[in-house]
Order: C-alpha cells, then structure tokens, then sequence
C-alpha cells in the first residue's frame, strides 16, 4: 500500500501522506503521467518528507518546470538547511 496519494486538480498536483524513501518508487514510476500538464505541486497536505523525497521534489521542479505550493514548517526547514532557495521553485 503506498504511503503517498495524488489528486490532480486542474494544472495542481496534490500530494498527500508521507513522500520519502518508503514511498517514492510508486511517485517516481508514473512520473510523466502524473506530472504532464502539472504547473504546480502542492505539498501541503504532506505529514513527512525526508531527504529522498526533497531531493525528489527538487528534481521535479526542475524537469517539469512546476512550483511548489503549500510549504509547511518542517519543509520550509528543510529547504532551509540544505541552502536549496536558489533551485527550487517557490
């Protein structure tokens, strides 16, 4: 059972759950189908993200050119941390 939902509203895609290594082979493996379209992620309704899945979500803004929407404290911190302001689209 995957830890991590998606819900495509319009040009957003909502993730919800957990994003991290546990969770990332399903996200990763429908990538283009999810992501096609997509102008941005919204991460708001996500209850953990580890470096696995930060790094994830860097690479997505970058391939697809999608922002990032919903950031909560924890992320925020972690986007922080790693000094990743310069290369994630908020």
């Amino acid at each position: 059972m995957s830890r991590i939902k998606t819900e495509q509203q319009q040009d957003i895609l909502c993730l919800q759950g957990e994003l991290d290594v546990h969770s990332l082979n399903d996200l990763w493996s429908t990538q283009d189908s999810i992501l096609n379209g997509i102008k941005c992620i919204d991460v708001e309704q996500l209850t953990r993200v580890d470096s696995s899945g930060l790094a994830t979500l860097i690479y997505f803004c970058n391939k697809y050119h999608v922002k990032l929407k919903g950031i909560n404290p924890q992320l925020q911190t972690l986007i922080t941390l790693y000094d990743l302001q310069p290369v994630i689209n908020i």
